[in-house]
């Protein structure tokens, strides 16, 4: 059942992409900023993802597996929490205390994510108000 809206989007992203690449009046680094933006985003994405996980530096992990001494951040067990749309990593302890992770690679996250919805929104908005622009 998820593969008809997968489906769905991803012809809607097609026709966005023609509809942008179409468009008269956005000058040509607005037209192709979606090619560099959206792979910028899917990284940023998984480095936020990333950001609570110890696998590779286990000594160095964000959120540390021995506690702290009482008052520091938090107290008791500590445990990484993602989510991934918005994407926020965080580590909670379990009195509560909550440390967000990585707050400036989320800004930058939904800059590349306007950089790349905004010319496509445009692009479909073209494609939907004239579609003989997309007759070869």
């Amino acid at each position: 059942m998820t593969l008809l809206p997968v489906f769905a989007g991803l012809v809607v992203a097609v026709v966005a992409l023609r509809g942008l690449l179409t468009h008269p009046l956005l000058p040509l680094w607005v037209r192709t900023s979606v090619f560099w933006a959206a792979p910028l985003t899917a990284l940023t994405w998984l480095y936020i993802m990333a950001a609570d996980d110890p696998v590779l530096f286990p000594e160095t992990a964000p959120c540390p597996r021995e506690p702290y001494r009482e008052g520091v951040i938090g107290g008791g067990e500590v445990s990484g929490v993602s989510s991934a749309f918005p994407p926020r990593a965080s580590c909670v302890w379990e009195d509560g205390t909550v440390y967000h992770l990585a707050p400036g690679a989320e800004f930058l996250f939904w800059v590349f994510f306007a950089l790349t919805v905004v010319p496509l929104g445009a692009g479909l908005w073209h494609a939907l108000r004239d579609p003989k622009s997309q007759v070869r």
